[in-house]
């Protein structure tokens, strides 16, 4: 079936899965309905079979006659507009036959199918006859998303040992049956477990997911193909469809284990990035005002050999980075909510691990390296406010370092996205936080106008020093993470500290008022741009 290439308006897209059910609600029909609805689709389902099953096994399967599937067919399509078709397991020829038909005579825009034949155990679910029959059903469908087993059954050929010869072997299925196969590597041996579409054009495109080693995967190619289905009848193109599929899949496994449903291999988390979203949505986007009182006597803490073991930095660690007395001091800890809101959003240590797309991971550096290009003038202004020869030299240098860094992080992340530092363009969240340290240098005394750049110096210094021991190996968060860890760099930020803490030393009850409102509003500025690559999609 030739893929529909017109785009639809944005809508919901109603989305019918027909497949068996799971009472535990990891795989099936149950599955199916979770993800259509993360997917942004209204869901409907049609029962092939009744299966008595939890994570630990199959326990009984009821099938109803043939003749109730075709009612049950009759009565959505009688009554519903249908913008897309999820066909799960079908377990015989005569039920796969009948889908078939009503495939035919309906003929939906999108068909997805999922071509159940292999059990988890490596046996087949389907005789010879059922198999004739499933390729039948093959010929009708627009997109198929079958394993590597199941791939080499349809394709009658050995499975494949490793993603080029899945491709191959996808490609040609694909270009003899005229129709996309997702070539899913799941069931291969290496670290990447992403998915490719394989065009009957010959046309590959690869949507890239780590490995996550569980044992809750039940459910994962129900899952996938129900998603892939709703976002393609939501007019998204085959390769966007698969990349937004791909990414909320990887996290819905990556936080599987969480849920806690079962005793045997449990269900993934399709809910996982509703719920973060929702969460963003709630946050406020604007700092608490801070009312209380900001003097010596009323600070905690103000021996400062002590304070970094008494602050508490990213994830559960100690401070590394020390405040340069009792004023930086407390400034940290109007900020350690947000602190660890950095640290427990789903992007950073993700991220910081390697595990975003390559693509997120480039987007995300390419911010950056747009802001530390375009910071520069906000930094040479605080040269030209300073008051002494050391903070002209010290915010000359500090802007200096930002050009450098932009370059550093442009020749590697910006060269694999294929793209240039002068090219990008920046997000609102990213526009925004320049903004703020340019209004914040502009119209405020030398004592407050350095507030916003220490504030961003200090928390991301911070969070590359923590999060180090979470990178492995070369990468291009790795490149990110050593701009910002660098031990001048750390430098640097120390000596902005100390003139952040004489500065407070001297300012108005006033000024010490905006200094910790400006700081904190810098910190939550900073939540929202390591927010962003979770965000986008």
């Amino acid at each position: 079936m030739p893929f529909p290439l017109k785009a639809k308006p944005d809508f919901v897209p109603r989305v019918l899965s027909i497949a068996g059910t799971d009472p535990t609600g990891g795989a099936g029909l149950h599955a199916d309905l979770k993800s259509i609805a993360a997917a942004g689709g209204y869901g409907m389902g049609v029962v092939t079979a009744l299966v008595s099953q939890n994570t630990v096994g199959v326990r009984a399967v009821h099938t109803p006659p043939v003749d109730f599937l075709v009612e049950q067919l009759a009565a959505v399509t009688e009554d519903v507009t249908i913008d897309a078709v999820k066909i799960g397991m079908l377990g015989s020829r005569e039920l796969t036959q009948a889908v078939t038909s009503w495939v035919q005579e309906t003929k939906p825009a999108v068909v997805v199918l999922d071509p159940v034949m292999v059990a988890t155990s490596g046996d087949r679910l389907l005789d010879e006859d059922a198999m004739d029959a499933m390729r039948d059903l093959v010929a009708e469908a627009t997109v198929i998303t079958p394993n590597v087993p199941e791939l080499a059954l349809l394709a009658d050929a050995p499975e494949a040992s490793d993603f080029t010869e899945l491709i191959e072997q996808a490609l040609e299925f694909a270009g003899k049956n005229d129709v996309i196969v997702i070539a899913k590597t799941g069931h291969l041996s290496d670290e990447e477990a992403g998915n490719a579409v394989a065009s009957p054009d010959g046309q590959v495109f690869f949507s890239s997911s780590p490995r996550i080693h569980t044992e809750n995967t039940h459910g994962t190619g129900c899952s996938l193909s129900a998603a892939l289905a709703t976002r393609i009848g939501g007019g998204s193109a085959i390769n966007d469809a698969l990349r937004w599929t791909t990414r909320w899949l990887s996290e819905s496994i990556r936080f599987a284990d969480n849920l806690n449903v079962g005793q045997g291999h449990g269900p993934i988390d399709h809910g996982h990035r509703a719920r973060r979203l929702e969460k963003v949505a709630l946050r406020r986007m604007q700092p608490v005002h801070l009312n209380s009182s900001f003097s010596p006597e009323t600070i905690e803490g103000t021996d400062t050999e002590q304070t970094p073991k008494e602050l508490e930095s990213f994830f559960g660690h100690s401070l590394q980075i020390a405040p340069a007395g009792p004023f930086t001091s407390q400034l940290w800890r109007d900020i350690e909510d947000i602190v660890a809101e950095i640290g427990g959003m789903f992007s950073v240590p993700t991220m910081l691990r390697g595990d975003l797309s390559s693509e997120e991971t480039n987007f995300f550096v390419a911010q950056e390296a747009w802001y530390l290009h375009q910071v520069f003038p906000v930094l040479s202004h605080l040269a030209t406010k300073a008051p002494c020869a050391k903070e002209q030299v010290l915010w000359s240098s500090v802007a200096q370092e930002a050009l450098v860094r932009a370059l550093e992080l442009s020749n590697n992340a910006l060269e694999e996205a294929s793209s240039a530092l002068e090219d990008i363009e920046p997000t609102t969240i990213t526009q925004l936080l320049l903004d703020v340290h340019s209004s914040c240098s502009a119209f405020n005394p030398y004592r407050v106008a350095v507030t916003s750049i220490v504030a961003e110096m200090w928390v991301t210094a911070e969070l590359t020093l923590q999060g180090k021991s979470l990178v492995d190996g070369d990468s291009t968060i790795a490149d990110w993470v050593e701009v910002y860890s660098d031990p001048e760099y750390v430098d640097s930020v120390q000596q902005a500290l100390e003139v952040l803490e004489e500065n407070m030393s001297t300012a108005s009850d006033a000024e010490l008022k905006s200094i910790r409102n400006i700081f904190r509003r810098a910190a939550v500025l900073e939540r929202e741009a390591y927010a962003q690559p979770g965000r986008g999609w």
